[in-house]
């Protein structure tokens, strides 16, 4: 206990000052309970505290200890004293045996961002101390730089103030319970897909980091794989390449497993339906630090919700999802110049009329008219040795190249894609229906036109995604348990418009650009009749009301059941990164 009263009797002599004085004192304890933070982290004790003979006499295990309990007597003085209490005895039920002296709150040196600073500090201290759990933190040096910066795109990069990476569904549960007393604002990410700033991580609060929960179990019996929220989907297909089976996840290897919660959009949608329709399962840590089963049979509320709602009920440790047999499949690369921009889009037209009935076929475009080049993914599931009449309508279009070919399975074509030239990207999204004019032709025209505004960027760059969507993937739906997006069974097109860039500079300028093209679209679209007000969550633009776009009826519902399975509304309030349902 010599620590805690060494520390406790420091910052007391500090609070026996002027009403002035105490603010400074205040800020010198939160450096103080940093400089301890730093210790530990670190393996080295702070001199100015402990002295070299204590050290020498004392195990890490018993100074981390002794170091939550100092922090904790620090805590008091900006916090009512109850929640020290709260903190002490939530960490002895979870086996720290913390005694926490009585000290007198000090309602002076209570401010928002004093006492949340502080919270923080506490919280990433507790988070080291806790059964070895991995926690990095900037004294971690190129370690934390690396952690900090695993999301795809730099616009989404963070400094959390530490990065606990859970390693077992009992440290995601410990995690919780810890800052649902503290109050500390936290970030979740599992593959750092998103280019949006604050939706996977966090400036001013604690990341959890899924990345080192990669288990993945195969059950031939059920026909079921259940994955762990750190994976990508590269390491699922590779994990089920060896069973020949494949599931309805993600088109692009290193995207992670939070595709699913908003809705996500496969290679195999066109005859399994959208992720979220095929999974069984959703295994979650709720508010209140319980884990919990969604599915068909039980929580089957949250179950619906989560097959398009993100982060907005709980932390996702685990999805179970059907599997399907895969055998060979066709497809790669077709690439023209931008000057055929007018017959792919077109042909765009045509796939969905005709060529998408096929329910094997898939494609993925890529059309980038800034640097004339268009690019797409064609891939069809099934032995076919030749090119697959689904596809007529782009093979018709004469090509730059084409390495579309049979290949023994879904893995060996996975990595096919353009590169990516530039670092910094981000998209917005708009939705139109099918129609049998020129709308697809005059709505690529509209983009391509808006590219020019990215000339005066540096290494501007558009990318246009317009994703053919069949009735089949709509009906898919009704035979798995319903979703919470409300969709019209109608062909559709969904248009992610993504544009890309090298410097920090030119962000707001571009996000800018983002808004005003996706307005646009919607703009010709409702013109033309064929609005859809549907948005899709994976690749909407922070702005856009993605939940709203659901309906009413459904949107109503979500936030029942939100209140119902978070009643403090934690994932709400400490969970800000991500689309709310506000």
């Amino acid at each position: 206990m010599r620590l805690s009263r060494l520390c406790s009797v420091a910052f007391a002599r500090q609070l026996r000052t002027t009403t002035a004085e105490r603010d400074t004192a205040f800020d010198t304890g939160l450096i103080i309970l940093k400089q301890q933070l730093e210790m530990i982290f670190r393996g080295v004790v702070n001199k100015v505290f402990i002295t070299q003979s204590f050290t020498r006499t004392v195990k890490r295990p018993t100074y981390t200890l002794l170091l939550i309990i100092s922090a904790l007597s620090f805590l008091v003085h900006a916090a009512p004293q109850d929640l020290s209490s709260r903190i002490r005895a939530y960490l002895q039920s979870q086996g720290v045996n913390a005694t926490v002296p009585n000290t007198a709150y000090a309602p002076q040196a209570q401010t928002q961002g004093a006492s949340g600073n502080l919270n923080i500090a506490l919280t990433c201290g507790i988070l080291n101390a806790y059964r070895d759990v991995n926690l990095v933190t900037p004294q971690d040096g190129q370690l934390y730089t690396v952690q900090a910066e695993q999301h795809w795109s730099p616009t989404a990069w963070g400094h959390p103030n530490c990065i606990f990476e859970p390693t077992t569904v009992r440290e995601v549960q410990f995690f919780v319970g810890l800052l649902r007393i503290t109050g500390t604002t936290y970030a979740i990410r599992s593959g750092g897909h998103s280019p949006f700033k604050g939706f996977a991580t966090t400036d001013n609060g604690v990341l959890i980091a899924m990345h080192k929960m990669k288990d993945v179990v195969y059950d031939a019996k059920s026909e079921t794989v259940t994955m762990a929220m750190g994976n990508t989907w590269g390491d699922v297909y590779a994990y089920l390449n060896q069973f020949q089976r494949i599931v309805v996840g993600g088109r692009l290897a290193p995207v992670g497993m939070a595709l699913v919660t908003g809705g996500g959009l496969s290679h195999y949608s066109n005859e399994k339906g959208f992720a979220g329709d095929n999974v069984v399962n959703f295994e979650m840590v709720l508010a209140d630090g319980r884990l919990i089963n969604a599915n068909a049979t039980s929580n089957s509320d949250l179950w619906w919700a989560m097959k398009a709602g993100q982060n907005n009920f709980g932390i996702t440790t685990h999805i179970t999802t059907k599997a399907y047999p895969m055998g060979a499949v066709w497809g790669g690369l077709r690439t023209w110049n931008a000057s055929q921009l007018d017959a792919v889009s077109d042909a765009f037209a045509e796939y969905q009329r005709e060529g998408q009935l096929d329910t094997k076929s898939s494609v993925i475009p890529d059309l980038v008219p800034t640097n004339g080049t268009l690019f797409i993914t064609l891939i069809y599931f099934g032995p076919v040795t030749t090119r697959p009449k689904a596809f007529d309508a782009f093979y018709r279009i004469p090509a730059i190249s084409d390495d579309s070919k049979a290949h023994p399975n879904f893995l060996d074509l996975i990595s096919v894609g353009p590169p990516q030239v530039v670092p910094r990207f981000s998209y917005g999204f708009s939705s139109l229906y099918l129609d049998n004019s020129t709308t697809y032709r005059d709505v690529m025209r509209l983009c391509a036109k808006q590219s020019e505004k990215m000339k005066r960027v540096n290494g501007g760059t558009q990318v246009l995604i317009p994703q053919p969507i069949s009735k089949t993937m709509v009906d898919a739906a009704a035979k798995t348990g319903g979703r919470p997006q409300t969709l019209q069974p109608r062909a559709q097109l969904w248009m992610n418009m993504s544009w890309g860039w090298n410097l920090a500079k030119d962000d707001a300028y571009v996000y800018a650009l983002i808004k005003e093209t996706y307005e646009k679209v919607d703009q010709l679209a409702k013109s033309r009749g064929l609005y859809d007000p549907y948005i899709f969550l994976n690749d909407a633009f922070p702005d856009q009301k993605v939940f709203r776009s659901y309906g009413a009826e459904s949107f109503k519902r979500m936030k029942e059941i939100s209140r119902k399975y978070d009643p403090t509304q934690m994932f709400q309030k400490q969970v800000p990164g991500g689309f709310k349902l506000d």
